[in-house]
């Protein structure tokens, strides 16, 4: 089932509302709606008005709003994901709030760590028009075994979206042979991610990965860009994984970031 619900954290700043116009883009493009979400503890000092005032700005959507009481914010966060196919968790990836609650190394990395589902996160440059300006949907691959679960989610989302697929891989100049002769890595992509018809592949040549991924995302220009991460540590920081870090911050679109591993 693809998600139709999408879950956006509010702690009452800016910064983590610039999360909304992303998910309501998304949410009217595949027939879906909001969920609004705020923890009563380093949330908002009043939280149902605010909520319900947030809510008021799309009256052309579904929304929902959810306060939780006693609850830290992740906890309330994946209280409102619950079990269900249904939703995903659309968030701000640095938030510069009153508690700054929604800070990349707290609790958007700790959804991320907890979720078994891809979750949608907002870098600084992120625009509101990354869906109208981005005609791509941008996947990045590393040739790793763990990342190959971005195909099935990049080809699901480029569908409902309605987004021609490209995936990118990045080569070392030192790696002279692949970045000479990109072919097996060209067909390896294209056969991963459904064949021709459906993927045009990308090998990029760089010795910073990630400023050539967002640096490429603009030229497509892409509407959304999947990557994965890794979870196979204790701290967080790690699971997330520098590059993908890396790109959010830098890209103009946001990250659908996908878990792989345990």
């Amino acid at each position: 089932m693809f998600p139709r619900t999408y879950v956006v954290p509010l702690d009452g700043s800016s910064f983590a509302e610039r999360a909304l116009p992303v998910a309501a883009a998304i949410a009217a493009r595949v027939d879906g709606g909001l969920a609004l979400v705020t923890a009563s503890l380093r949330g908002p000092l009043e939280p149902r008005p605010y909520l319900a005032e947030v809510a008021a700005r799309y009256p052309n959507l579904p929304v929902e709003t959810h306060v939780h009481v006693d609850l830290l914010p992740a906890d309330a966060i994946l209280e409102v994901v619950g079990e269900s196919d249904d939703r995903v968790v659309c968030m701000t990836s640095h938030g510069r709030g009153r508690l700054r609650w929604s800070m990349l190394g707290s609790t958007a990395e700790e959804v991320v760590r907890r979720s078994d589902r891809p979750v949608v996160l907002v870098g600084r440059h992120c625009g509101d028009d990354f869906l109208t300006a981005g005609s791509h949907l941008l996947a990045c691959a590393d040739g790793s075994e763990a990342s190959e679960r971005i195909a099935p989610v990049a080809q699901e989302w480029a569908e409902q979206l309605q987004l021609p697929l490209d995936a990118a891989m990045v080569v070392h100049p030192r790696d002279v042979e692949s970045a000479e002769h990109p072919e097996p890595i060209l067909d390896g992509m294209t056969a991963r991610f459904g064949g021709p018809d459906r993927v045009h592949a990308h090998v990029l040549t760089s010795s910073y990965a990630a400023g050539e991924l967002a640096d490429f995302a603009g030229e497509l220009p892409a509407g959304l860009i999947a990557m994965s991460c890794h979870a196979r540590s204790g701290l967080v920081r790690v699971a997330l994984g520098s590059v993908t870090m890396a790109v959010l911050q830098l890209a103009q679109s946001p990250v659908l970031v996908v878990r792989c591993g345990a």
